[in-house]
């Protein structure tokens, strides 16, 4: 099946409107994630992504639907409290981004929804505003550091989890300086874009040493992948993954990282297959077949539990380079 942008807002569109039915409570819903590019598809794949405000109370907190094989709704349900506060979402990079895009009301009560979007949208892309969304994120990057220093993991998945957290935080600091932040499956094609915008393109480098990504190792994804497809099936056939892992987001993954890899820069695929292998690994309550090539994944990335203080090493510098950009870019701003 050919699927269009038009045929995505059109789910997204009718999944409010059964929900406006069968949810009294329902308040407000807008769309955020990949529909609001002008190509969600990679892979031939994609999510809908959607926030349900309820009145009162949300029912849960997240939720995974399949629609077709490619195409799953990922929706997130919110209370109508949790935006009484909303012009600090002028400083969180990820609420305040969504809403400042045009086209993303499907549903509003009273036009609260377009009140609060008209709020946030108001003086989000200042200078000073921008400054503090960045600072949040590198901040956090730092802490977190400090606290991987200090605090040992209690195994070296929970280690590779807290280090892929600081790399996630650190590139979205750089990427809060040009737009909203990365996605998992565009992570490193999104973050190249914004460094080379930025004149920094060394930094991918540095991001790029950090996750044991080179030229050479790019022949090893074929039958990483393999595995990871293996991991993924047998992680449904014997737990309750978590809701981003469910079945229905299988082609969401694969596809995707089957495209970056076929692309004509392979390494692309290493964040979202390193990223959700992990994810994979740690939902795990049984061995799984891929346990091989996992660990052979994680020997050429070198990302073995043996080489974890160098690593430590290598991020606390490059940290202090991300800041050096942020404080560029800020005397370059005067903020």
């Amino acid at each position: 099946m050919r699927i269009t942008n038009s045929m995505l807002h059109n789910f997204a569109q009718d999944t409010v409107a059964q929900r406006v039915r069968s949810e009294p409570d329902l308040h407000a819903a807008y769309l955020t994630g990949s529909l609001l590019s002008e190509s969600p598809l990679l892979g031939g794949s994609t999510d809908i992504d959607l926030v349900l405000v309820h009145k009162y109370q949300a029912p849960v907190d997240r939720e995974v639907q399949p629609l077709t094989p490619e195409v799953s709704l990922d929706i997130y349900h919110k209370t109508k409290n949790e935006y009484g506060e909303h012009r600090q979402f002028r400083q969180d990079p990820w609420r305040g981004y969504p809403l400042t895009h045009n086209h993303i009301l499907l549903f509003d009560t009273e036009h609260w929804l377009e009140f609060v979007q008209a709020s946030v949208s108001a003086h989000f892309h200042h200078s000073e505003n921008v400054l503090a969304r960045v600072h949040k994120l590198s901040g956090a990057a730092r802490d977190k550091w400090f606290s991987l220093l200090r605090n040992p993991a209690q195994t070296y998945l929970e280690w590779l989890n807290r280090y892929m957290e600081i790399l996630s935080l650190a590139a979205n600091s750089i990427a809060g300086l040009i737009g909203p932040p990365l996605t998992r499956r565009r992570f490193l094609i999104t973050f190249k874009n914004y460094a080379e915008a930025l004149g920094v393109p060394k930094i991918v480098l540095g991001l790029y040493g950090l996750l044991g990504l080179s030229d050479e190792k790019q022949d090893a994804l074929s039958n990483w992948i393999d595995a990871f497809q293996q991991d993924f099936d047998q992680l449904q056939k014997e737990s309750t993954p978590p809701v981003h892992l469910s079945p229905c987001r299988s082609a969401y993954y694969l596809n995707a990282i089957k495209a970056l890899a076929a692309s004509d820069d392979p390494l692309l695929a290493g964040w979202p297959l390193l990223h959700t292998w992990l994810d994979i690994r740690m939902a795990a309550l049984k061995d799984l077949p891929g346990d091989e090539a996992w660990q052979n994944c994680l020997e050429t990335l070198e990302l073995t539990e043996e080489s974890a203080e160098q690593k430590i090493e290598a991020l606390d510098a490059y940290l202090d380079s991300l800041d050096i950009v942020i404080e560029n870019w800020s005397n370059a701003y005067r903020v």
